[in-house]
């Protein structure tokens, strides 16, 4: 587990080793240019800016601040990284004007890179979700239909549908239990005692 979370987080002992720089929570996000903001509505929505500049330019429309980036703090990626609290304040302000999906249609419109950002009621309801039939379900005996996320491996392209809801309290003592406890009697299988 260690040496797949060490590379996992890559990109922290990269630089590490390139800069000698230990890198805080936010380092990451300042650089790559990601932004999370709340929306009117209460909802949120992701951006993700990166440094091409079109991407910037198109920011600047979307939010109706066209000279927004002629601003020195704000006019170069190295400016923005050195301002970010700044940017993200102005950012804030902003995006809690309108509601998240009147961001959503505006970012594509300028070709700006964002994703809503889902609850996990909205995370299922997503066109991909559906298509990727992530959701299964199975009968319980108890509980009605027990729901719950499919396994991620995929044989031969087969995606697998079928699970099996979990056993009531008990429900395995028979199968599970009875035999340990004629194994740390002595009994064997062939003769075993009765139980109680």
């Amino acid at each position: 587990m260690l040496e797949a979370m060490c590379h996992f987080n890559l990109d922290a002992f990269t630089h590490y080793f390139s800069e000698n720089e230990i890198m805080g929570p936010f380092s990451r996000p300042s650089v790559s240019q990601s932004y999370v903001l709340e929306c009117a509505d209460g909802l949120w929505i992701a951006l993700h800016m990166s440094s091409p500049e079109k991407f910037w330019q198109g920011l600047a429309h979307a939010i109706e601040r066209p000279e927004l980036f002629q601003d020195p703090r704000f006019a170069s990626r190295e400016a923005r990284i050195a301002h970010q609290t700044e940017m993200i304040a102005l950012l804030d302000g902003l995006f809690r004007q309108r509601t998240r999906a009147e961001w959503c249609t505006r970012l594509e419109a300028q070709d700006v890179p964002h994703a809503p950002m889902y609850d996990t009621r909205e995370a299922m309801a997503d066109p991909q979700a559906r298509h990727l039939e992530l959701e299964v379900s199975a009968p319980h005996p108890e509980g009605g239909q027990w729901r719950t996320i499919r396994s991620p491996v995929s044989f031969d392209g087969e995606r697998p549908l079928q699970v099996t809801a979990p056993p009531t309290l008990g429900a395995d003592n028979a199968s599970i239990v009875e035999p340990l406890r004629r194994r740390l009697r002595g009994d064997s299988d062939d003769n075993p005692r009765p139980t109680r």
